[in-house]
């Protein structure tokens, strides 16, 4: 990809950042692009991609007991507050998503086998994703071509 990390710091939409890091983590290696996540307002997509992607990996099971979803509930401003639950240890969480947080969590669980993915949910992941602009080519080819 040519241009530096500055420039694409400028031009990295965050919440394209966001969809990126649950999606595919690796596609932007805070150790390979530290200076991206100098900008405040993309750390901030880092983080939330982290804590989505923590809940990702306590629904699929990776690494500890596997969590189940006991409820889902929309609220009027759209924030998704989604609790779950890990039988095993008697653990119960409860967390309230942003809809493109909820969205995306809902799209990789679907990507990994894990759960049914609505129109308007793919729709929006894919459309953060369209805003990665010439990053796009960042992402691992199976993702670039969800995105196409």
């Amino acid at each position: 990809m040519n241009g530096s990390v500055a420039e694409l710091s400028r031009d990295l939409d965050p919440d394209a950042l966001f969809c990126s890091l649950v999606l595919s983590p690796e596609s932007f290696p805070r150790n390979r692009f530290f200076a991206l996540f100098e900008e405040p307002k993309l750390d901030a997509a880092r983080k939330r991609a982290r804590r989505v992607r923590g809940i990702l990996e306590e629904l699929l099971g990776q690494g500890h007991p596997k969590a189940e979803i006991v409820g889902e509930q929309v609220m009027a401003d759209g924030q998704v507050i989604l609790s779950y639950r890990v039988h095993d240890l008697s653990f119960e969480r409860t967390t309230a998503l942003s809809p493109l947080e909820a969205a995306t969590l809902r799209y990789a669980l679907h990507r990994a086998d894990a759960g049914p993915l609505g129109e308007e949910d793919r729709a929006m992941v894919r459309t953060r994703l369209g805003r990665l602009g010439r990053a796009i080519a960042l992402l691992p080819e199976e993702l670039r071509a969800e995105v196409a």
